[in-house]
C-alpha cells in the first residue's frame, strides 16, 4: 500500500522518502526493525494536498502545529512529515537530522539513497558523528541519543562530536524525555555499559545524575569485588542483565534495577579495621532508587518494581549462605514480598558482575527447591487463608482491632499453620 501512496504522491508532483532510523537500520541489516514506526518525508506537496492523497487510504491524523506529522493507522504506523518550508532542498532537510547515520533518505519508489553527510561511510566505520555544529543546541536531548545509539550498535562517538556534547547545557531537558532515552539504552543495547561510560566521559552523569556519579570512586572490598569501584561493578551487572533480560517478564524494571541496585553504597560505605563494608546499602538504595525515578517522572509501576528489587537484591545470597538455618517462614516472607524469579535474575548479575567466573546455579537451585517444597509460586505473593468475611462469620466486627487480627492470621500462615488451625486459634482468643 505504501508504494501506491508513493505513486499517488508522485502523480501530484511530489516525492516521498524513507528517512531517519529506517534507512539506517535497512543499510545495517538489510531490513527495517519489525513493528517500528516508519518515518517518511514528502517533498513537492503542501499539507492539504498530502492529506487529500492520504485520505484515500485511511483517516489521516495530524499531530503537532509547527512541524506537523500526518499519521496513517497501519502496522507499523506511517508518519509523514513535510519540510519546514516548500523551498527547502534535500540537503537542507537532511541537515536537520542529528547524526550522519540518521540523515540519509531513501526514495520509496526507486530505492535511491541520498547521503549528503557520509552516513554510509560512518555506518561502515561504526561511528556516531553529528551533522552540523548546531544539532545539540537545537535539542540537547541528542546528547543522550548519541550515547544510547553508541551502546545499541556498539559504535564509537567521533571526537569532535564528543567535545560538542561536553559543551552542551543539559539543564532544561524534560525528565520524561531523558527516561525514554535511558530506557532505550538499557533495553536495546547488548552492552549498555558502552553508553553509560560515554555518559561518564561527557559529563552527563555529573550534571544530571549525581547519584550515579557518586558510584565512581566508591571503594569496595577487594576480596569480594576485585573488579574495582561500585561504578565498575554496576557496569558489569548491567551488561550481564542485558543478556539475562530475555528471561524477564518486565525487562524495563529489571534493567533499571540493575543500574540502580547499589545507589545506597556511597552513603553506607565505611572502613573498619581495614575492612570495607556497606551495611544497609540495600535499604538506603531502595529510597534513592525511588528518588532517582521520581525525578525522571517514571510511572508508579516502574518505581515500585525497581525499588522492590533493589531492596531485596542481596537476599538470595544471604539466605543461601545461612541455608541450614533458614526457616520456611523466611522463604514464605520473601515470596510474599517480591517476584523471586525476577529477583534471581538481578541477584545472578550482581553475583557474577565482579570480573571473574562465578557459578550462581547452586544458589538458584537451592532457593527454587525450597520454594517448590512449600508449594509456592515464586512469581506470585501469598494469598491469605483468612479473609475479613471469615472473622465476621466468627462474630467479630470491623474496627480498630480487626486489622491487627488479620495480620496475626497471616503471620500464623507464614509460620506454616493451616487455615483451620488459624481459625481455631482465633476462636480460642475470642
Amino acid at each position: 500500500m505504501l508504494n501506491n501512496i508513493a505513486w499517488d504522491i508522485a502523480n501530484q508532483g511530489g516525492r516521498v522518502f524513507y528517512s531517519g532510523g529506517y534507512v539506517r537500520d535497512y543499510l545495517l541489516t538489510g531490513q527495517a526493525e519489525l513493528g517500528k514506526d516508519i518515518d517518511l518525508e514528502v517533498f513537492g506537496l503542501n499539507k492539504d494536498e498530502l492529506i487529500s492523497v492520504l485520505s484515500t487510504y485511511g483517516q489521516p491524523i495530524v499531530v503537532g502545529k509547527s512541524f506537523p506529522v500526518i499519521k496513517i493507522r497501519h502496522n507499523p504506523k506511517w508518519d509523514f512529515t513535510l519540510p519546514e518550508t516548500p523551498q527547502i532542498s534535500y540537503r537542507e532537510a537532511c541537515a536537520r537530522r542529528d547524526f550522519t547515520i540518521n540523515a540519509m533518505m531513501m526514495d520509496v519508489l526507486s530505492g535511491a539513497i541520498l547521503d549528503f553527510f557520509d552516513g554510509r561511510k560512518d555506518l561502515d566505520n561504526k561511528l556516531i558523528r553529528h551533522t552540523t555544529e548546531h544539532v545539540f543546541a537545537v535539542d540537547p536531548l541528542r546528547v543522550y541519543r548519541a550515547v544510547q545509539l553508541a551502546a545499541r550498535f556498539s559504535f564509537s562517538i567521533e571526537t569532535t562530536t564528543l567535545e560538542l556534547m561536553k559543551q552542551t547545557n543539559l539543564d532544561d531537558i524534560k525528565p520524561e524525555r531523558i527516561l525514554a532515552e535511558l530506557s532505550k539504552l538499557l533495553l536495546l543495547a547488548h552492552k549498555p555499559s558502552l553508553g553509560l561510560s560515554y555518559m561518564q566521559e561527557t559529563g552527563i552523569l555529573k550534571c544530571r545524575h549525581p547519584m550515579l556519579f557518586r558510584l565512581i570512586g566508591c571503594e569496595q572490598s577487594p576480596l569480594n569485588h576485585p573488579e574495582g569501584d561500585v561504578w565498575q561493578h554496576t557496569l558489569q551487572v548491567v551488561d550481564i542483565c542485558a543478556r539475562l533480560k530475555i528471561k524477564s517478564q518486565d525487562q524495563e524494571v529489571l534493567m533499571f534495577a540493575a543500574l540502580l541496585h547499589d545507589l545506597g553504597k556511597p552513603t553506607t560505605t565505611c572502613s573498619r579495621n581495614g575492612k570495607i563494608t556497606a551495611y544497609g546499602h540495600d535499604v538506603e538504595g531502595e529510597k534513592l532508587a525511588r528518588i532517582f525515578l521520581n525525578q525522571l517522572n517514571a510511572s508508579k509501576s516502574l518505581i515500585i518494581g525497581v525499588s522492590k528489587l533493589v531492596r531485596e537484591h542481596m537476599h538470595p545470597i544471604l539466605l543461601y549462605k545461612s541455608r541450614d538455618q533458614v526457616s520456611d517462614k523466611a522463604i514464605r516472607k520473601l515470596v510474599n514480598r517480591v517476584n523471586v524469579r525476577e529477583l534471581l535474575l538481578l541477584a545472578e548479575a550482581d553475583f557474577k558482575g565482579r570480573g571473574q567466573e562465578r557459578d550462581f546455579a547452586p544458589v538458584q537451585e537451592w532457593l527454587n527447591d525450597r520454594i517448590s517444597r512449600l508449594g509456592l509460586d515464586p512469581e506470585k505473593g501469598i494469598t491469605p487463608y483468612v479473609q475479613g468475611r471469615d472473622l465476621i462469620a466468627l462474630g467479630l466486627k470491623p474496627g480498630p482491632e480487626f486489622r491487627k487480627i488479620m495480620d496475626q492470621c497471616f503471620e500464623m500462615q507464614l509460620e506454616g499453620k493451616s487455615r483451620q488451625e488459624i481459625l481455631n486459634r482465633i476462636k480460642e482468643d475470642i
